[in-house]
């Protein structure tokens, strides 16, 4: 909450008035807030787990236009679902849902190497959402499918459903074009 409020003021703050003049500064990637969401798993042979994911979603521009495509990258730092033997590598499929200005959902995916038995998985998946709506958006997370590559057995999927309340990951705020040029001197 703190971090979302300190990049609220820093976006605020990047309307600067000089001599009567007002410059719109250039947006960059947002400042990603951290996020612990907590979710129930069904694994092959170990049954239904909860787990909890931290990590961060970042979008890239924040401030956005109806039309043209937002990157997201979700940094997995630590999902507490252990694995009993060694994992070889990973792929996983997220769904991020979006309420707000606009109601829809987009998909996230990415890949890992070796995890070692006992140990947190951790990575990074990437997609992109293209807005339709001026107006402020909000990102929470929804289902999630690991598949892990093990040795002797082969692929196994874990099926993972977010527990309610869903933390807010990310907030876009969706802009006119207009709205993001400097204006002249």
């Amino acid at each position: 909450m703190i971090k979302s409020i300190r990049r609220n003021a820093v976006t605020a703050g990047t309307v600067i008035a000089i001599g009567g003049t007002v410059v719109v500064m250039p947006y960059g990637p947002a400042e990603a807030s951290s996020f612990s969401a907590t979710y129930t798993c069904s694994v092959p042979v170990l049954g239904s787990r909860s787990v909890t994911i931290d990590g961060r979603l970042t979008a890239s521009p924040e401030r956005a236009t109806p039309g043209r495509p937002v990157r997201f990258q979700l940094h997995i730092s630590r999902l507490n679902l252990r694995t009993p033997v060694a994992i070889d590598s990973w792929t996983a499929v997220a769904e991020i849902d979006v309420t707000g200005a606009q109601s829809t959902s987009f998909r996230m995916t990415g890949t890992g190497g070796p995890v070692t038995p006992r140990q947190p998985i951790s990575g990074d998946l990437f997609g992109s959402w293209t807005p339709r709506a001026h107006g402020t958006d909000h990102f929470r997370g929804a289902n999630v499918a690991l598949t892990a590559k093990v040795a002797r057995v082969g692929r196994l999927t874990a099926g993972c459903t977010p527990t309610k309340p869903r933390p807010l990951m990310e907030t876009v705020t969706v802009t006119s074009p207009s709205a993001r040029q400097n204006t002249d001197l």
